[in-house]
Protein backbone atom coordinates (compact mmCIF):
# COMPACT_ATOMS: atom_id res chain seq x y z
CA UNK A 1 0.00 0.00 0.00
CA UNK A 2 2.89 2.21 0.71
CA UNK A 3 5.40 0.88 -2.02
CA UNK A 4 5.76 3.36 -5.25
CA UNK A 5 3.03 5.89 -3.87
CA UNK A 6 3.25 9.53 -5.19
CA UNK A 7 1.41 10.83 -1.27
CA UNK A 8 -0.14 14.12 -0.28
CA UNK A 9 0.99 15.29 3.45
CA UNK A 10 -1.26 16.84 5.70
CA UNK A 11 -1.19 19.96 6.23
CA UNK A 12 -3.35 21.89 9.33
CA UNK A 13 -6.19 23.98 7.40
CA UNK A 14 -5.16 22.78 3.87
CA UNK A 15 -5.93 19.44 3.55
CA UNK A 16 -9.81 18.85 3.95
CA UNK A 17 -11.84 17.05 1.77
CA UNK A 18 -12.11 19.86 -1.19
CA UNK A 19 -8.29 19.96 -1.27
CA UNK A 20 -7.37 15.98 -0.96
CA UNK A 21 -9.98 15.35 -3.50
CA UNK A 22 -8.37 18.02 -5.83
CA UNK A 23 -5.11 16.28 -5.61
CA UNK A 24 -6.73 12.96 -6.17
CA UNK A 25 -8.28 14.08 -8.87
CA UNK A 26 -4.69 15.03 -10.51
CA UNK A 27 -2.96 11.54 -9.89
CA UNK A 28 -2.09 11.40 -6.10
CA UNK A 29 -2.31 7.80 -5.23
CA UNK A 30 -3.02 8.53 -1.22
CA UNK A 31 -4.26 11.98 0.54
CA UNK A 32 -3.31 12.27 4.26
CA UNK A 33 -6.09 14.48 5.91
CA UNK A 34 -4.72 17.18 8.35
CA UNK A 35 -4.46 16.24 11.58
CA UNK A 36 -6.71 16.05 14.25
CA UNK A 37 -5.89 15.96 17.92
CA UNK A 38 -7.52 12.22 19.50
CA UNK A 39 -9.14 14.01 22.15
CA UNK A 40 -11.23 16.65 20.04
CA UNK A 41 -12.59 13.64 17.97
CA UNK A 42 -13.69 11.77 20.42
CA UNK A 43 -16.20 14.76 21.44
CA UNK A 44 -17.86 14.77 18.11
CA UNK A 45 -20.85 13.99 17.09
CA UNK A 46 -20.93 11.87 13.77
CA UNK A 47 -23.56 12.74 11.24
CA UNK A 48 -24.28 11.19 7.39
CA UNK A 49 -24.75 14.15 5.59
CA UNK A 50 -26.62 14.13 2.94
CA UNK A 51 -26.96 17.05 1.61
CA UNK A 52 -23.51 17.10 0.92
CA UNK A 53 -23.12 12.76 0.35
CA UNK A 54 -20.61 13.27 3.12
CA UNK A 55 -19.79 11.70 6.75
CA UNK A 56 -19.01 14.35 8.48
CA UNK A 57 -17.82 14.66 12.63
CA UNK A 58 -18.79 17.53 13.94
CA UNK A 59 -17.36 19.30 16.96
CA UNK A 60 -19.69 20.50 20.28
CA UNK A 61 -20.00 23.83 18.15
CA UNK A 62 -21.46 21.95 15.27
CA UNK A 63 -18.35 23.10 12.96
CA UNK A 64 -16.80 20.45 10.83
CA UNK A 65 -13.50 18.55 12.41
CA UNK A 66 -13.62 16.06 10.00
CA UNK A 67 -15.44 15.48 6.76
CA UNK A 68 -14.84 12.42 4.21
CA UNK A 69 -16.85 10.43 1.80
CA UNK A 70 -17.24 7.56 -0.06
CA UNK A 71 -15.01 8.93 -3.19
CA UNK A 72 -11.63 9.23 -1.09
CA UNK A 73 -12.59 6.38 1.56
CA UNK A 74 -9.79 3.77 0.10
CA UNK A 75 -7.32 6.43 -0.39
CA UNK A 76 -7.44 9.19 2.85
CA UNK A 77 -5.05 8.57 5.62
CA UNK A 78 -6.19 9.67 8.73
CA UNK A 79 -3.62 11.48 11.16
CA UNK A 80 -4.10 11.80 14.99
CA UNK A 81 -2.07 13.73 17.41
CA UNK A 82 -2.23 11.95 20.60
CA UNK A 83 -0.21 11.75 23.57
CA UNK A 84 -2.37 9.31 25.27
CA UNK A 85 -2.25 5.41 24.26
CA UNK A 86 -6.16 4.57 25.07
CA UNK A 87 -6.84 7.96 24.12
CA UNK A 88 -5.40 7.20 20.38
CA UNK A 89 -7.30 3.71 20.26
CA UNK A 90 -10.04 5.07 21.40
CA UNK A 91 -9.93 7.48 18.07
CA UNK A 92 -9.16 5.20 15.93
CA UNK A 93 -12.20 2.96 17.06
CA UNK A 94 -14.35 5.59 15.69
CA UNK A 95 -12.81 6.19 12.55
CA UNK A 96 -11.19 3.65 11.12
CA UNK A 97 -14.38 2.55 9.35
CA UNK A 98 -14.37 5.76 7.01
CA UNK A 99 -10.64 5.82 6.22
CA UNK A 100 -7.83 3.59 4.20
CA UNK A 101 -5.34 3.53 7.78
CA UNK A 102 -4.15 5.63 10.35
CA UNK A 103 -1.54 7.48 10.98
CA UNK A 104 0.43 9.16 14.03
CA UNK A 105 1.88 12.49 14.22
CA UNK A 106 5.23 12.62 15.62
CA UNK A 107 6.86 15.47 13.75
CA UNK A 108 4.55 18.59 14.07
CA UNK A 109 7.06 20.98 16.02
CA UNK A 110 4.17 23.80 16.15
CA UNK A 111 3.72 25.25 19.58
CA UNK A 112 0.04 23.58 20.15
CA UNK A 113 1.07 20.09 19.53
CA UNK A 114 4.55 20.46 21.80
CA UNK A 115 2.42 22.03 24.51
CA UNK A 116 0.08 19.19 24.31
CA UNK A 117 3.01 16.72 24.89
CA UNK A 118 1.70 15.47 20.83
CA UNK A 119 4.06 15.74 17.64
CA UNK A 120 8.13 16.15 17.84
CA UNK A 121 7.51 16.27 21.33
CA UNK A 122 7.10 12.55 21.51
CA UNK A 123 10.64 12.36 19.25
CA UNK A 124 12.64 12.49 22.72
CA UNK A 125 10.41 9.49 24.31
CA UNK A 126 10.22 6.54 22.64
CA UNK A 127 8.62 4.36 24.92
CA UNK A 128 5.53 6.62 24.45
CA UNK A 129 6.03 5.97 21.01
CA UNK A 130 5.92 2.68 21.42
CA UNK A 131 2.71 1.96 23.47
CA UNK A 132 0.82 4.72 21.41
CA UNK A 133 1.63 2.45 18.65
CA UNK A 134 1.75 -1.17 20.12
CA UNK A 135 -2.46 0.02 21.17
CA UNK A 136 -3.33 1.19 18.07
CA UNK A 137 -1.76 -1.81 16.29
CA UNK A 138 -3.59 -4.03 18.56
CA UNK A 139 -7.31 -2.64 18.10
CA UNK A 140 -7.04 -1.46 14.18
CA UNK A 141 -7.62 -3.92 11.45
CA UNK A 142 -6.46 -0.97 9.28
CA UNK A 143 -2.71 0.20 8.31
CA UNK A 144 -1.11 1.85 11.34
CA UNK A 145 2.07 4.38 10.25
CA UNK A 146 3.63 7.55 12.00
CA UNK A 147 5.42 10.72 10.79
CA UNK A 148 8.59 11.92 12.44
CA UNK A 149 11.27 14.41 11.81
CA UNK A 150 15.24 13.30 12.28
CA UNK A 151 17.05 14.12 15.09
CA UNK A 152 20.18 16.05 16.32
CA UNK A 153 22.38 12.66 15.43
CA UNK A 154 22.56 9.48 13.43
CA UNK A 155 22.56 7.82 16.48
CA UNK A 156 19.49 8.41 17.78
CA UNK A 157 17.35 8.78 14.37
CA UNK A 158 18.17 5.50 13.72
CA UNK A 159 17.54 4.00 16.94
CA UNK A 160 14.29 5.43 16.70
CA UNK A 161 12.76 4.16 13.54
CA UNK A 162 13.85 0.59 14.49
CA UNK A 163 12.05 0.91 17.65
CA UNK A 164 9.01 2.05 15.90
CA UNK A 165 9.73 -0.64 13.09
CA UNK A 166 9.30 -3.04 15.46
CA UNK A 167 6.23 -2.26 16.52
CA UNK A 168 4.59 -3.56 13.31
CA UNK A 169 3.54 -0.29 12.20
CA UNK A 170 3.18 -0.74 8.11
CA UNK A 171 5.39 2.21 7.08
CA UNK A 172 7.10 5.34 8.54
CA UNK A 173 7.15 8.83 6.83
CA UNK A 174 10.19 10.79 7.49
CA UNK A 175 10.53 14.41 7.19
CA UNK A 176 14.57 15.48 6.62
CA UNK A 177 14.72 18.53 8.89
CA UNK A 178 15.04 18.26 13.03
CA UNK A 179 12.16 20.11 14.36
CA UNK A 180 14.00 23.37 15.11
CA UNK A 181 15.30 23.46 10.95
CA UNK A 182 13.21 25.46 8.64
CA UNK A 183 10.96 24.54 5.99
CA UNK A 184 13.81 27.04 3.22
CA UNK A 185 16.61 24.72 4.46
CA UNK A 186 17.72 21.84 2.12
CA UNK A 187 16.17 18.18 3.63
CA UNK A 188 18.78 15.88 4.31
CA UNK A 189 18.72 13.52 1.89
CA UNK A 190 21.46 11.33 3.25
CA UNK A 191 19.58 10.75 6.39
CA UNK A 192 16.87 9.38 4.59
CA UNK A 193 18.90 7.23 2.65
CA UNK A 194 20.92 5.78 5.51
CA UNK A 195 17.29 5.41 7.42
CA UNK A 196 16.40 3.20 4.05
CA UNK A 197 19.34 0.90 4.15
CA UNK A 198 18.57 0.14 7.80
CA UNK A 199 15.21 -0.85 7.47
CA UNK A 200 12.90 -3.62 5.75
CA UNK A 201 9.55 -1.30 6.12
CA UNK A 202 8.32 0.94 3.27
CA UNK A 203 10.29 4.80 4.01
CA UNK A 204 8.35 7.41 3.33
CA UNK A 205 10.30 10.68 2.04
CA UNK A 206 8.99 13.80 3.07
CA UNK A 207 10.32 17.62 2.72
CA UNK A 208 11.84 17.97 -0.52
CA UNK A 209 9.16 20.46 -1.73
CA UNK A 210 12.05 22.74 -2.60
CA UNK A 211 13.10 21.08 -5.23
CA UNK A 212 9.96 19.51 -7.08
CA UNK A 213 8.66 21.37 -10.10
CA UNK A 214 6.65 18.15 -11.40
CA UNK A 215 6.17 14.42 -11.05
CA UNK A 216 9.60 13.63 -12.73
CA UNK A 217 11.42 15.63 -9.71
CA UNK A 218 9.51 13.72 -7.53
CA UNK A 219 10.63 10.22 -9.50
CA UNK A 220 13.90 11.35 -9.65
CA UNK A 221 14.45 12.34 -5.79
CA UNK A 222 12.65 8.55 -4.87
CA UNK A 223 15.62 6.99 -6.94
CA UNK A 224 18.49 8.71 -5.46
CA UNK A 225 17.29 7.88 -2.32
CA UNK A 226 16.03 4.90 -2.61
CA UNK A 227 13.08 5.03 -0.45
CA UNK A 228 9.62 3.09 -1.00
CA UNK A 229 7.25 6.31 -1.75
CA UNK A 230 7.72 9.91 -1.67
CA UNK A 231 5.19 12.68 0.62
CA UNK A 232 4.63 16.45 -0.36
CA UNK A 233 3.16 19.42 1.36
CA UNK A 234 4.43 22.85 -0.14
CA UNK A 235 4.74 21.55 -3.44
CA UNK A 236 1.18 20.25 -3.74
CA UNK A 237 -0.44 23.67 -2.19
CA UNK A 238 1.39 25.95 -5.03
CA UNK A 239 -0.08 23.76 -7.45
CA UNK A 240 -2.25 20.35 -6.70
CA UNK A 241 -1.81 19.26 -10.16
CA UNK A 242 1.06 18.59 -9.42
CA UNK A 243 1.20 14.58 -9.22
CA UNK A 244 0.30 15.12 -13.11
CA UNK A 245 2.82 13.17 -15.49
CA UNK A 246 4.88 14.77 -17.24
CA UNK A 247 3.68 18.22 -15.80
CA UNK A 248 1.11 19.90 -14.13
CA UNK A 249 -1.56 22.39 -16.03
CA UNK A 250 -2.11 26.09 -14.98
CA UNK A 251 -2.48 26.52 -11.65
CA UNK A 252 -5.36 28.64 -12.77
CA UNK A 253 -6.90 25.95 -13.87
CA UNK A 254 -6.20 23.54 -10.85
CA UNK A 255 -7.23 26.12 -8.52
CA UNK A 256 -10.47 26.14 -10.37
CA UNK A 257 -11.43 22.33 -9.84
CA UNK A 258 -10.34 22.88 -6.12
CA UNK A 259 -12.91 25.63 -6.15
CA UNK A 260 -15.73 23.43 -7.71
CA UNK A 261 -14.82 20.69 -5.09
CA UNK A 262 -15.23 23.84 -2.41
CA UNK A 263 -19.00 24.93 -3.57
CA UNK A 264 -19.91 20.58 -4.02
CA UNK A 265 -18.61 20.25 -0.38
CA UNK A 266 -19.35 23.21 1.40
CA UNK A 267 -15.96 24.36 2.08
CA UNK A 268 -15.67 27.39 4.71
CA UNK A 269 -15.24 30.66 3.55
CA UNK A 270 -11.56 31.16 6.36
CA UNK A 271 -10.23 27.49 5.07
CA UNK A 272 -11.14 28.99 1.15
CA UNK A 273 -9.01 32.19 1.76
CA UNK A 274 -6.62 30.31 3.70
CA UNK A 275 -5.80 27.88 1.21
CA UNK A 276 -5.93 30.13 -1.99
CA UNK A 277 -3.52 32.48 -0.25
CA UNK A 278 -0.58 30.15 -1.48
CA UNK A 279 -1.52 29.05 -5.24
CA UNK A 280 0.92 30.75 -7.58
CA UNK A 281 -0.19 32.28 -10.91
CA UNK A 282 -3.72 32.14 -10.06
CA UNK A 283 -4.28 35.89 -9.86
CA UNK A 284 -5.01 37.79 -13.08
CA UNK A 285 -2.93 40.58 -13.73
CA UNK A 286 -2.08 42.89 -10.83
CA UNK A 287 -4.64 41.32 -8.49
CA UNK A 288 -2.62 39.81 -5.16
CA UNK A 289 -4.00 36.95 -3.33
CA UNK A 290 -4.75 39.35 -0.80
CA UNK A 291 -6.80 41.45 -2.70
CA UNK A 292 -9.08 38.49 -3.82
CA UNK A 293 -9.49 36.85 -0.58
CA UNK A 294 -10.01 40.25 1.15
CA UNK A 295 -13.83 39.63 0.04
CA UNK A 296 -16.03 38.74 2.88
CA UNK A 297 -19.14 37.42 0.78
CA UNK A 298 -17.83 33.55 -0.83
CA UNK A 299 -20.06 34.74 -3.89
CA UNK A 300 -17.39 37.38 -4.92
CA UNK A 301 -14.44 35.05 -4.69
CA UNK A 302 -15.91 32.44 -6.47
CA UNK A 303 -16.94 34.97 -9.18
CA UNK A 304 -13.32 35.96 -10.02
CA UNK A 305 -13.00 32.49 -11.01
CA UNK A 306 -15.95 32.71 -13.45
CA UNK A 307 -17.31 30.04 -10.94
CA UNK A 308 -20.46 32.38 -9.96
CA UNK A 309 -23.34 30.60 -11.91
CA UNK A 310 -22.09 27.29 -10.31
CA UNK A 311 -22.37 28.39 -6.95
CA UNK A 312 -25.83 29.89 -7.52
CA UNK A 313 -27.13 26.74 -9.03
CA UNK A 314 -25.29 24.10 -6.61
CA UNK A 315 -26.37 26.54 -3.26
CA UNK A 316 -29.98 26.84 -4.66
CA UNK A 317 -30.28 22.96 -5.51
CA UNK A 318 -28.86 22.53 -2.01
CA UNK A 319 -31.51 24.59 -0.35
CA UNK A 320 -34.34 22.65 -2.04
CA UNK A 321 -32.71 19.55 -1.15
CA UNK A 322 -32.32 20.91 2.60
CA UNK A 323 -35.99 22.35 2.81
CA UNK A 324 -37.33 18.50 1.35
CA UNK A 325 -35.23 17.12 3.60
CA UNK A 326 -36.10 19.09 6.78
CA UNK A 327 -39.87 18.16 6.23
CA UNK A 328 -39.32 14.77 5.72
CA UNK A 329 -37.60 14.43 9.03
CA UNK A 330 -39.89 16.51 10.58
CA UNK A 331 -42.85 14.59 9.85
CA UNK A 332 -41.12 11.44 10.69
CA UNK A 333 -40.66 12.94 14.31
CA UNK A 334 -44.07 14.31 14.60
CA UNK A 335 -45.37 11.15 13.52
CA UNK A 336 -42.95 9.75 15.88
CA UNK A 337 -43.32 11.64 19.11
CA UNK A 338 -46.64 13.73 19.15
CA UNK A 339 -49.69 13.89 17.49
CA UNK A 340 -50.19 15.95 14.57
CA UNK A 341 -53.54 17.86 14.36
CA UNK A 342 -55.21 18.09 11.16
CA UNK A 343 -57.36 20.98 10.85
CA UNK A 344 -58.01 23.63 8.22
CA UNK A 345 -57.28 26.92 9.51
CA UNK A 346 -56.99 29.95 7.19
CA UNK A 347 -54.84 33.05 8.42
CA UNK A 348 -58.83 34.77 7.96
CA UNK A 349 -59.64 32.12 11.27
CA UNK A 350 -57.32 33.60 13.14
CA UNK A 351 -58.33 36.57 12.03
CA UNK A 352 -61.77 36.57 13.87
CA UNK A 353 -60.58 36.71 17.01
CA UNK A 354 -58.80 39.81 17.28
CA UNK A 355 -60.08 42.24 19.56
CA UNK A 356 -61.57 38.64 21.76
CA UNK A 357 -60.24 36.27 24.44
CA UNK A 358 -57.91 34.04 21.99
CA UNK A 359 -58.11 30.29 21.29
CA UNK A 360 -55.12 29.81 24.03
CA UNK A 361 -57.35 31.59 26.91
CA UNK A 362 -60.24 29.64 26.02
CA UNK A 363 -58.01 26.19 25.91
CA UNK A 364 -56.36 27.49 29.45
CA UNK A 365 -59.63 28.23 30.98
CA UNK A 366 -61.07 24.69 29.76
CA UNK A 367 -58.61 22.60 30.72
CA UNK A 368 -58.22 24.00 34.47
CA UNK A 369 -62.15 23.71 34.79
CA UNK A 370 -61.82 19.77 33.95
CA UNK A 371 -58.80 18.92 35.77
CA UNK A 372 -55.95 19.22 33.57
CA UNK A 373 -52.64 20.11 34.66
CA UNK A 374 -51.40 23.44 33.31
CA UNK A 375 -50.70 23.45 29.49
CA UNK A 376 -46.84 23.69 28.32
CA UNK A 377 -46.71 25.76 24.65
CA UNK A 378 -43.55 25.59 22.66
CA UNK A 379 -42.57 26.64 18.70
CA UNK A 380 -40.21 25.20 16.21
CA UNK A 381 -38.69 27.39 13.40
CA UNK A 382 -37.26 26.70 10.19
CA UNK A 383 -36.76 28.96 7.37
CA UNK A 384 -38.81 31.63 9.37
CA UNK A 385 -41.76 29.14 9.14
CA UNK A 386 -42.89 28.44 12.67
CA UNK A 387 -44.36 24.99 14.07
CA UNK A 388 -46.66 25.28 17.38
CA UNK A 389 -46.70 22.58 19.97
CA UNK A 390 -48.89 21.76 22.71
CA UNK A 391 -48.09 19.77 25.94
CA UNK A 392 -51.28 18.37 28.16
CA UNK A 393 -50.37 16.07 30.24
CA UNK A 394 -48.27 13.32 28.67
CA UNK A 395 -49.73 13.79 25.32
CA UNK A 396 -47.83 16.17 22.87
CA UNK A 397 -49.85 17.80 19.80
CA UNK A 398 -47.85 19.62 16.76
CA UNK A 399 -49.79 22.27 14.67
CA UNK A 400 -47.96 22.43 11.05
CA UNK A 401 -48.51 25.26 8.77
CA UNK A 402 -47.25 28.83 6.71
CA UNK A 403 -47.30 30.43 10.35
CA UNK A 404 -45.13 33.55 9.76
CA UNK A 405 -44.49 34.31 14.09
CA UNK A 406 -44.39 32.38 17.51
CA UNK A 407 -47.71 34.04 18.46
CA UNK A 408 -49.62 32.70 15.67
CA UNK A 409 -48.28 29.48 15.62
CA UNK A 410 -49.23 29.07 19.42
CA UNK A 411 -52.75 30.52 18.59
CA UNK A 412 -53.00 28.06 15.67
CA UNK A 413 -52.24 24.35 17.81
CA UNK A 414 -54.35 26.00 20.11
CA UNK A 415 -57.41 26.09 18.32
CA UNK A 416 -56.72 22.88 16.31
CA UNK A 417 -56.80 21.22 19.91
CA UNK A 418 -60.24 22.89 20.18
CA UNK A 419 -61.01 21.63 17.17
CA UNK A 420 -60.32 17.88 17.50
CA UNK A 421 -61.97 17.82 21.10
CA UNK A 422 -65.23 19.87 20.36
CA UNK A 423 -64.62 22.69 22.61
CA UNK A 424 -66.44 25.55 21.49
CA UNK A 425 -64.64 28.80 21.00
CA UNK A 426 -67.13 31.85 21.34
CA UNK A 427 -65.57 35.27 20.58
CA UNK A 428 -65.38 36.97 23.83
CA UNK A 429 -64.75 40.69 23.62
CA UNK A 430 -61.62 41.14 25.55
CA UNK A 431 -62.89 44.12 27.64
CA UNK A 432 -65.34 41.98 28.85
CA UNK A 433 -64.51 39.86 31.90
CA UNK A 434 -63.14 36.50 30.84
CA UNK A 435 -65.43 34.23 31.25
CA UNK A 436 -64.92 29.83 31.69
CA UNK A 437 -66.19 28.22 28.36
CA UNK A 438 -66.17 25.07 29.98
CA UNK A 439 -68.32 23.14 28.30
CA UNK A 440 -68.46 20.56 25.57
CA UNK A 441 -69.90 21.21 22.79
CA UNK A 442 -73.12 18.32 22.62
Amino acid sequence: MFTGKYILSPMVRVGGLPFRLTCLHYGADLVYAEEIIAQRLLKCTKVINSSLGTVDFLDEDGGVCFRTMDGESSKVIFQMGASDPDVAADCAKIIEPYVAGIDVNMGCPKDYSIKGNMGAALLTQPQLIKSILDKLIAVCTKPVTCKIRILDSEEETLSLCKLIENTGVAALAVHGRTRYTRSSHPCNYDMIKKIKSELSIPIILNGASLDIKNKGDMTRIVKETGVDSIMIARAAWHNPSIFLDPEPVPVREAVQKFMRYCIDYNCPLHILKYTMGKFRGAFKDNDSSLEVTRHIETRLIYEYFGLGDYFKEVNDKRKDNQQEEFQKNKRQKLDKDHTILQEVLTPSILQTFRGAIAPRQILNQWLEANGFCKPQYWTTEHNKVFTGFLKIDNDTFAMEGNFKNKKTAIQAVSYAYCMKNHIELKHYKTNTKPQCNCHLKS
